[in-house]
């Protein structure tokens, strides 16, 4: 399947597809963001050409990215994604993970991206089912899923490599039916 990722705007947010040919300038400057890193797989980098490479390598991964840009400055202070879709057991369904700058956490920004990217994924695509996981303690990201209406269904111990231990990681999934508008 193959669609053109739209430029989705609300009040607070601008969603627009990533460039990856030019967005790393603006991704480097959001990953220096050390509080962002507490809880995902890589490290803050350290050059440009290492944030070129990561959405080179990441672009083919996802059906659809976009860049979350504040509205009021235009200025890059997120990313979200979707994974190409599956039908599993007739379902169309899709994994969904987002990264946002801290300095606008708690603001309204993460919420707004989703309710734009949710509606557009489960109204415009039709697909029934998103999945995300999060490792446990990421209270941030825990909450955030459950606002926007995911359901915890399962807990599995597992190896994280960054921290070299073993510990439980949250998979939640969001049904169509269940998209809080």
């Amino acid at each position: 399947m193959s669609v053109k990722v739209p430029t989705l705007i609300g009040d607070l947010v601008k969603l627009r597809p990533l460039n990856y040919k030019t967005d790393h300038i603006a991704w480097f400057e959001v990953e220096q963001d050390e509080s962002m890193h507490e809880w995902v797989g890589n490290s803050v980098p350290t050059s440009y050409n290492e944030v070129k490479q990561y959405l080179y390598e990441l672009y083919p991964k996802h059906f659809m990215i976009w860049m979350i840009e504040e509205k009021k400055t235009n200025k890059v202070i997120g990313m979200m994604r979707i994974s190409h879709l599956q039908s599993i057991e007739g379902k169309l369904v899709a994994g969904d993970s987002q990264r946002l700058h801290s300095s606008y956490w708690r603001k309204g920004f993460m919420k707004e991206s989703r309710k734009l990217i949710y509606n557009y994924v489960f109204n415009e695509l039709k697909v029934d089912v998103l999945f995300a996981d999060v490792w446990d303690g990421n209270i941030n990201s825990i909450k955030s899923l459950e606002s926007a209406g995911y359901k915890l269904i399962d807990v599995r111990s597992e190896y994280c490599k960054k921290y070299d231990r073993k510990q439980n990681k949250l998979y939640y999934q969001l049904q169509s039916s269940h998209f809080k508008k």
